[in-house]
Formats: structure tokens, sequence, C-alpha cells
């Protein structure tokens, strides 16, 4: 015999279709973010000042100073604390301290140089320019003084493809008078993605373009005609006998970002396959969804008082089944740069010393393998405090924790899984893992 459907439960599984439907949409409309006019990427550029002062014997001072362009990654909607740009551009400030003893470094992002509005930074990660070419930093508080930019996987963009380069060239800024390095003083060039290759001056790969870029423009965004990031401003090729720009300029591809960015664990948007659905879509479709799932629910739920199903559906539920606990995980070391990349090391089997001599190291480098001390450090797993520890054993070119720190020799410094630390600088990098 057939149970009559009521009035209320039509009009409740019609409100529960409508509720899915506009929670979908309007999911979509967060997920998918919209897309923005090129120059509006502008709301996420700022300008990067680097400095190096070296202290002479004789007391006097000189400084070497460094302007480029950089870009807000992060969330939407939420305060940005890290900024993209090139490695060379923060070169002086951020390496020659490491190599030299009387060499200090700041590094300062501008908001307006006009009104003095800056705030010195962290280099949170720097590889060379002969290597990838990149630096992020480090806020001291998170700022709304500029936007997180969408970036947009590398193997989605055709040649031939409209692209946008927004920065601070130098040539542009001398040519004003009184320049506030603003938003508004953001230059915009326009041009094509022409090839995509394999340099052979450095380690990444680059976008080819025809878009006009000068020095300052180094670090800043390449955008698509979306305004989604696709590469960091980077290089143009010169004659090499009358210095004349060639007009073929280069732009790191963002793919070689993001692995950077997941392996430093900070947080980005990526522009993904429904980078088509306008942002009206969350404001407008998921409060309408969540409203009539809420009325279809009440509406199922006084229908089932009514007809006492309610008593039906109180019955006590079936204990759950205990499952086992977690399955234990060990200790490891990994690296992630250089040598070892990918390699792993179980550190339950007892503690490893990294350095270049055979015969009291676990993990040992080649003879002339340039930073790298003969015992250069120590790391172990401590299973009663659950943590790692990492030692260096009076290196001459240092340890550096992930975050640039370096430890003072031999005393033992804490270490979580995650958590990255190199020897001399990032060519030699590693991670303590629980897998």
């Amino acid at each position: 015999m057939h149970k009559r459907v009521s009035g209320k439960q039509i009009a409740a599984i019609a409100l529960l279709v409508i509720g899915l439907a506009g929670v979908v949409l309007g999911v979509l409309g967060l997920v998918g973010g919209g897309s923005i006019e090129p120059y509006e990427a502008r709301q996420g550029v700022v300008l990067v000042y680097a400095v190096a002062t070296v202290y002479n014997d004789d007391g006097t001072t000189e400084q070497m100073g460094a302007t480029g362009t950089g870009w807000a990654v992060g969330k939407p909607g939420e305060p940005v604390q890290y900024i993209i740009t090139n490695g060379h551009v923060v070169e002086a400030a951020y390496a020659y301290p490491r190599m030299y003893d009387n060499v200090a470094g700041t590094v300062q992002v501008y908001y307006s140089a006009a009104e003095n509005d800056f705030a010195q930074v962290e280099v949170v990660y720097y590889s060379p320019q002969t290597e990838k070419d990149i630096a992020i930093l480090k806020l001291p508080t998170p700022t709304t003084k500029r936007v997180a930019l969408t970036l947009r996987e590398s193997d989605a963009v055709k040649m031939s493809e409209t692209a946008y380069a927004l920065g601070y060239p130098g040539d542009s800024s001398s040519r004003q008078t009184l320049p506030a390095y603003d938003l508004n003083d953001v230059t915009i060039t326009k041009g094509i993605v022409s090839n995509r290759v394999s340099s052979n001056w450095a380690t990444y790969e680059a976008f080819q373009m025809d878009v006009s870029i000068a020095p300052g423009n180094s670090g800043g965004p390449l955008v698509d005609e979306d305004g989604r990031v696709i590469g960091i401003n980077a290089s143009g090729a010169a004659d090499p006998e009358t210095g004349l720009m060639l007009g073929m300029n280069y732009a790191i591809i963002i793919n070689e970002l993001t692995k950077i960015l997941d392996q430093e664990r900070i947080a980005y948007t990526m522009a993904g396959a429904l980078s088509w659905v306008p942002n009206w879509f969350a404001y407008v479709f998921l409060p309408i969804g969540i409203l009539a799932l809420a009325g279809g629910s009440l509406l199922l739920v006084m229908d089932a008082r009514k007809g006492g199903a309610a008593a039906g559906m109180g019955g006590r539920k079936k204990a759950a089944a205990k499952g086992r606990g977690p399955v234990g995980k060990s200790a490891v070391l990994r690296g992630v740069t250089g040598k070892y990349a990918g390699q792993r090391f179980d550190l339950l089997k007892g503690k490893v010393v990294i350095g270049r001599d055979p015969a009291t190291c676990n993990i040992v480098f080649d003879k002339n393998t340039p930073g790298i001390s003969g015992r250069h450090c120590q790391v172990a797993y401590d299973a009663n405090e659950d943590c790692f520890l990492l030692t260096d054993l009076g290196s001459s070119y240092g340890t550096f924790l992930g975050n640039g720190q370096k430890l003072t020799a031999n005393v033992a410094e804490k270490l979580f899984a995650g958590d990255t630390f190199y020897l001399c600088d990032n060519a030699n990098r590693f991670v303590v893992a629980k897998e």
C-alpha cells in the first residue's frame, strides 16, 4: 500500500532542491573568483627596495641598493603577508651579509614612497639569479593595503596569448617629477607570449615574450587578460656589442613559484576550471540556498512530527565500531634541493651527521661542494618530546632554519614535522617529517 505524499513534503522537497542548487552556485562563486581587468592587478603590486651597507675598517660606510617590483600572494579577501620578487632584487641585502662579516642588509616593501608608507620585511626564501631567481618576503604583520593575486597554471598558457607586465621600471620613474611609487605609479605594458623555454643561464623555465620590461620591472607580475599571474618578470636579451635591448624578454613560469610555495607551506590562490564564474554568485545564491535548505528541513521535521515519524527516527544509534588507533609514523629526514633532493633518511635508526668527511658523516657531500664543512651539522629524533634536534657542528658557513635564522654552533635547535633547514644556502635544503 503506497503512502500518500503530503503537500508539506512536496514543498519541502522543492525547497531542498532549490537550496542545493543555490549552495552549489554560491560555492562556485567562491572558488571561481571571477576575472579582473589586467591593470587592476596593480592592487597587489609593491615597490621592493633592498640595501646592503658595507662597514669599512676606517669607519666609513658604503651602500649598494637595488629596487624592483613585488606582488602579493595569499587567499582572496584575507590580509596578505607574503610578497614575491626576484632573487637578484634582494641579492646584495640578503646574500652578501651571509658572505661577509662587515656587511648588513635590509629589505623594505613600499606601499607609497611619497607618504613614507613602508614595511621592513624578512626574506624567508631566496634563490640566486643563476638558479630559480625567486625571493619570498614576509611582512611583519598581515596587511590589507594590497590584495593577493590569483595564479594560473603554466600548462594552460598558450603561445601567442596576450600578456601584461606590471611594475616600476626605472626609466619610467626617472622621467617623472617626484614619483610616488604607489598604486597610481604602476606601469603596465602589453605584448604576447612567444615561447616557453628552458633557460641556459639559470635553472628555471621561462616564457619568452615581446612584452616590454626594463630594470625595475624585475620581480613584478606578468598577468593574462583576466588579471591572473602567469609569470614573474625577470630578464631581457641585449645585444652583446651595443648593449641595446632586443625586445626579447623573459618571465619565470608560475609553476616554478608554486613548487616553492608548496614546499614553504605558504598559501596561494590558483585559478581553476571554474574561473569563469563571477564573484556575485556567492553573494546572491549562497544565502538563497542556505535559507531554502533550512526551510525544506523545517517542513520535513514538522511533517514527521505530525505523522509520528519523529519517534521512529529517535531510536538509539548503533555504537560506532571501535577502530584502531593511528598507525605509528616514522621520523625521517628528506632532501629538498641539492645532491640529496628526494632522498629519505630514517632517523629512528639513529642520528645522522651531514658533511664532507666520509669517515664521520652519514650523509656525505662531495669534497668540492661549496659552503659545506667536513662535519657540518647533526640531526636526531627525540622520541620523548616527539621533536627533531638540529645542531650546527661549528660549520664555516653556517646552518640556517627555513626562515633564514642562523643556528648557534653546538646548540641544539628543536624542529617539528614539516620544518625545513639548509646548509650555507638554499641549494642544500632538507625537511624533517613524520611519515
